[in-house]
C-alpha cells in the first residue's frame, strides 16, 4: 500500500474480512474511508462497495469517492502497480465497461492471486456477465496462493459448482466449513449442490443446522441463505413453510437493496408457480421497485424487476420499463448485446405477458431468449426462475410435445421432486398415455407421502 499508515491497513484488513464473511459492519469502513488523508485505496475500495449496491445513489456516491482517491493520490502518480490495476478497473466500473473490469482482474488474479479482494470483485464481475469460466478461473488462481484460506476455498467451490463439477465443489465447500462452520458463503455454495442433485431434505437439515451464524451477516446473506432453505421447502411441498420464510426471514430486512428485492421477486414467483396464493405481497415489493425503471446496471436484476412489477398489476410502469429496455438494449456495447439485446428485451416481454395471462406469447417470447440466458449474469440457480416460467407458460399453452421434453430432462436430474413427477402426469394425460400418468401419479404421491411424515 502506498501513503498507508497502521491504521490504514487496519482498516483494509478489516474490510477483507467484512466483505469475505458477508458482514453486517461494511458502512464502518465507508465511513472511515471518507475521513481518511493519504491511503488512496480507502476511498477507491469504498467506490466499489457503492458500486455492488446497484443502485443510482450507489453510482454517484461511486463517482465521488473514485474523484477522491484520484486526487490523493494525485491522479496515480503516488500509486503502485497494483493500485493502479484497482484504480483501472473501478473507472472502468464507474463508466459500465463491465468487460474491462473482467479483464483487469483476472490479470489481478494471476499477479496478485493474495489480493483476496481483487479475487472477490474479480468473481463477481465474472457472475454478473455469466461468465463460469471465469469465475473458476479466478478462484483457481487464488486457491493455489492461498491453500489453507477457508475464504478461498468456497469462493474457488462457487465456480466450480456453476461450472457444473458439482461433486469437487461440495466437497471444498465443506473443507471451508471444517476450517470455520461460520462461513455463509460454504454454506450458499453447499447449498447449490445439494439443490443440484435434489437433496432436498439433507438441504433444509445442512442450512438449519448453519443458521444460527447468519445473524450478523448483511441483508444480500442472511435473506439469500434462507431464500435457499425456502426452495428447498417448496421442492419438498411444504409450501406454508416457505412462505412464512419469506415473511419473517427474505422481505423486510432492507426492501431498499436490489439483492433483497431479487431474493423476495424469485420467492414468491416460484411460490405461485405452485399453486400458492401470496396475497398481496406484490403489491409492497412493487412500491420498491417503482424508482428502478430506468436503472439497467444488469439484465438479470430488470427482468426481475420487471416480472415484480408486473405481478403487482402496475402495468403504467411495466409499459415504462419495457421501452427503457429497449433504449438500453440499443446502447449495448458489443459485448453486452447478447444480453440484452437477445435476451432481456423478448425474455421482458414474455414476463409480462406471463404476468397477465398471455401464456402463448409468454412461451414464444421466452422461448427466444432461453438460448442467451446465461450472458445475463446470476447464477445457475437463480436463472432457472425464467426456465419455470418459460415453461410453465408452454404447459398452460398447450404446447405439450415441446413441455414434456423439458419436464422429462428435469425429472432425469432431480427425480425427488414430487411436483416434477405431477408435471409429468398431466403432460402424460394430456397426450393420451394413461399409463405413464398414472405411474408418475403414483409417484408423485408416494413422493409426498414420505415428505409429509417428515419432521424437519
Amino acid at each position: 500500500m502506498s501513503n498507508a499508515d497502521a491504521a490504514a491497513i487496519g482498516a483494509l484488513d478489516f474490510l477483507r474480512d467484512e466483505w469475505l464473511a458477508f458482514g453486517n459492519r461494511l458502512a464502518e469502513f465507508v465511513a472511515t474511508s471518507e475521513k481518511e488523508e493519504r491511503a488512496a485505496l480507502l476511498p477507491l475500495m469504498s467506490a466499489s462497495l457503492m458500486l455492488s449496491m446497484n443502485s443510482a445513489d450507489g453510482q454517484a456516491d461511486a463517482e465521488r469517492l473514485l474523484a477522491r482517491a484520484q486526487a490523493l493520490s494525485k491522479n496515480g502518480a503516488d500509486a503502485n502497480d497494483r493500485e493502479r490495476a484497482w484504480f483501472a478497473t473501478t473507472a472502468a466500473w464507474v463508466a459500465g465497461d463491465t468487460d474491462r473490469c473482467l479483464a483487469i482482474h483476472e490479470q489481478m488474479a494471476a499477479e496478485w492471486p493474495r489480493d483476496l479482494l481483487a479475487i472477490k470483485l474479480g468473481q463477481l464481475h465474472a457472475f454478473n456477465r455469466g461468465d463460469a469460466e471465469a469465475l473458476l478461473r479466478i478462484g483457481a488462481r487464488a486457491a493455489a496462493a492461498n491453500p489453507e484460506n477457508r475464504f478461498v476455498h468456497a469462493m474457488h467451490a462457487f465456480g466450480l459448482e456453476e461450472c457444473n463439477r458439482i461433486d469437487e465443489a461440495e466437497a471444498l465447500g465443506r473443507k471451508a466449513l471444517a476450517i470455520d462452520r461460520r462461513d455463509p458463503w460454504a454454506h450458499h455454495v453447499v447449498a447449490h449442490c445439494l439443490e443440484t442433485r435434489g437433496r432436498m431434505v439433507d438441504g433444509v437439515a445442512f442450512l438449519q443446522s448453519m443458521s444460527d451464524t447468519w445473524e450478523n451477516c448483511n441483508s444480500f446473506m442472511y435473506t439469500h441463505n434462507w431464500w435457499h432453505l425456502a426452495l428447498f421447502l417448496i421442492d419438498l411441498d411444504r409450501t406454508d413453510e416457505a412462505l412464512a420464510l419469506f415473511d419473517k426471514r427474505v422481505w423486510g430486512v432492507w426492501k431498499e437493496f436490489s439483492e433483497d428485492q431479487i431474493n423476495a421477486i424469485s420467492l414468491l414467483a416460484r411460490l405461485e408457480l405452485r399453486g400458492v396464493d401470496v396475497g398481496n405481497r406484490w403489491a409492497d415489493i412493487a412500491t420498491y421497485l417503482k424508482p428502478r425503471l430506468h436503472e439497467h446496471f444488469s439484465p438479470f436484476l430488470d427482468l426481475q424487476y420487471l416480472y415484480g412489477l408486473a405481478r403487482a398489476g402496475e402495468q403504467s410502469a411495466v409499459t415504462e420499463m419495457l421501452a427503457s429496455l429497449e433504449d438500453r438494449a440499443e446502447r449495448a456495447k458489443p459485448f453486452e448485446r447478447e444480453a440484452w439485446s437477445d435476451c432481456a428485451v423478448p425474455a421482458a416481454h414474455g414476463l409480462a405477458a406471463h404476468a397477465k395471462g398471455d401464456h402463448a406469447s409468454a412461451a414464444r417470447l421466452l422461448g427466444q431468449a432461453m438460448p442467451h440466458l446465461q450472458p445475463i449474469g446470476g447464477s445457475i440457480a437463480q436463472r432457472a426462475l425464467f426456465g419455470a416460467i418459460h415453461l410453465d407458460a408452454m404447459m398452460r399453452a398447450d404446447w405439450n410435445d415441446a413441455a414434456l421434453k423439458i419436464v422429462q430432462a428435469d425429472d432425469r436430474e432431480r427425480p425427488t421432486v414430487p411436483a416434477t413427477k405431477r408435471a409429468l402426469a398431466g403432460l402424460y394425460r394430456k397426450l393420451g398415455r394413461s399409463e405413464q400418468a398414472m405411474a408418475a401419479d403414483y409417484q408423485a404421491e408416494q413422493l409426498a407421502r414420505q415428505y409429509r411424515g417428515l419432521t424437519l
